[in-house]
């Protein structure tokens, strides 16, 4: 009887609902907005050389965005999460705004410094928000099932991909690109309204009194335990830019493809996506993040012979099965690893080190794909992406390595101040003061508690310490 007037478990709560609520908006326009502004560009003039400078340099994966990722989460950690989403979207409508009048004057030279290169850099800078964003979601769930709160953001970020993304194209055919860009600015403006009335604040902000030397210091030097995975998400960035991150302008390019066709792929992409992503977070629970990881990376080189040998938009939908795939077992893997490694006081501040690493090293590989595609044709870039995918995923086998499953009683990350016996944080990296309380006890004696006040074939109830209730990134 108890069990039926619980609230369903799949339901978000709290930040996380308004942090879904905020994904699902953006949802509404972005995946549409990944396809058509590439085609957009082209329509400058230019050639996927200028697509390729623009990608690397501004977007949500270009430089500017990986510049101002570590700012965002120091400042996250020592001001709060709400402060920094704020702002994030108001910079992410100044940049919608900036594209709105690049539409009106579409085609022209002139526009393109004066309205598309500052819209593409807005755009970068809006990428502030994300490390706070992704914490607000680490904070806001069990650490045992934190693998699962990213991916119900990720999922309700996904899921109008795969339902609007032709209507989305359909729009830019028929009505204009402006069209399309407005509608995306009311709906950021929406998501503003959000974050300004709804969304919490998740546990204590940094100490103060570090300086911004030391910030920096810590943001070159990551913590012993996640710099394999800095390694690991710097080369998969530089592999995938290559020809991934330009594939909608290379392909209509080469075939000549409508924005309804690029949609239909993108939507095909984000439909399996989304299917693939609660199965995915109960592998990431049970099992840990590296394994799906290392799958994940694997499946790239299937993805490039699906592209180089694809002529036509419904073998490239038929490919994006496989591209579902990758990126929902990317995303809520790599968010928990960090997640897990790390504490409150630093989480921000890593992820926004961790973007930072990611985006420096991704920087040129969208422009020198670019340059492929102009001077050596289609094949080169997808060719030298499907080389990057082997080597990264022999990396990751010798390299990555898992963190310590968290005990169910477990609130935090390993590097977290909370109660564990000496010998299980040898590897932390960081001590810290330990509250008063009864002595700890080991993780063995812990778990024979649980087993014998648990009754048999049921699971014990996991807590969640904070109040009830991130930004996801993904591979195009």
């Amino acid at each position: 009887m108890l069990d039926s007037l619980r609230p369903a478990r799949w339901l978000p709560t709290g930040n996380v609902r308004t942090i879904s609520a905020a994904n699902f908006l953006t949802g509404l326009y972005q995946n549409v907005l990944n396809v058509v502004l590439q085609r957009f560009v082209l329509s400058f003039g230019g050639g996927l050389t200028l697509l390729g400078f623009l990608q690397a340099v501004g977007g949500r994966f270009g430089l500017v965005a990986a510049l101002v990722q570590p700012v965002g989460g120091h400042l996250a950690d020592l001001r709060g999460r709400r402060a920094l989403a704020i702002r994030g979207s108001l910079v992410a409508m100044a940049g919608l705004a900036l594209l709105v009048a690049a539409a009106m004057f579409q085609g022209q030279a002139w526009a393109v410094p004066a309205l598309l290169v500052p819209a593409y850099l807005c755009a970068g800078l809006g990428m502030i928000s994300a490390p706070a964003l992704q914490s607000a979601v680490a904070e806001s769930a069990h650490p045992r099932a934190r693998a699962s709160a990213f991916a119900t953001t990720t999922f309700f970020w996904i899921l109008p991909g795969a339902l609007l993304a032709i209507p989305g194209g359909l729009i830019a055919d028929l009505l204009g690109y402006g069209a399309l860009f407005g509608i995306a600015f009311a709906l950021e403006a929406v998501n503003l309204v959000l974050f300004a009335r709804f969304l919490r604040e998740t546990g204590p902000a940094a100490a103060g009194s570090i300086s911004w030397r030391e910030r920096l210091a810590q943001s070159l030097h990551p913590p012993r335990e996640v710099q394999g995975l800095f390694l690991i998400v710097a080369m998969d960035a530089f592999a995938w830019g290559l020809a991934a991150g330009i594939i909608y302008g290379l392909l209509s390019a080469r075939f000549g493809f409508s924005n309804a066709e690029l949609a239909s792929i993108a939507a095909a992409w984000a439909l399996f996506f989304a299917l693939f992503l609660p199965p995915t977070a109960a592998f990431v629970n049970r099992f840990g993040p590296r394994r799906c990881i290392l799958f994940s990376e694997s499946i790239g080189v299937p993805i490039m012979i699906g592209w180089l040998v694809s002529s036509r938009p419904e073998h490239f939908v038929l490919v994006s099965v496989l591209s579902g795939l990758t990126s929902a077992t990317w995303v809520p893997a790599i968010q928990t690893y960090i997640a897990n490694w790390t504490s409150p006081e630093r989480r921000a501040g890593v992820i926004g080190s961790l973007a930072a690493f990611r985006g420096i090293a991704a920087f040129p590989a969208p422009f020198l794909g670019g340059l492929m595609y102009d001077h050596f044709g289609y094949s080169v870039p997808i060719v030298a992406n499907l080389i990057g995918a082997a080597v990264v995923t022999a990396t990751i086998y010798f390299v990555l390595r898992d963190p310590p499953r968290p005990e169910p009683d477990s609130t935090e990350g390993v590097l977290s101040p909370s109660p564990a016996p000496p010998e299980s944080r040898a590897d932390s990296g960081t001590t810290t003061e330990r509250s008063a309380g009864p002595p700890p006890t080991s993780a063995g004696e812990q778990r024979r508690r649980m087993r014998s006040t648990t009754p048999r074939g049921r699971e014990p109830i996991r807590r969640r310490t904070l109040p009830a209730g991130a930004d996801p990134s993904s591979r195009t």
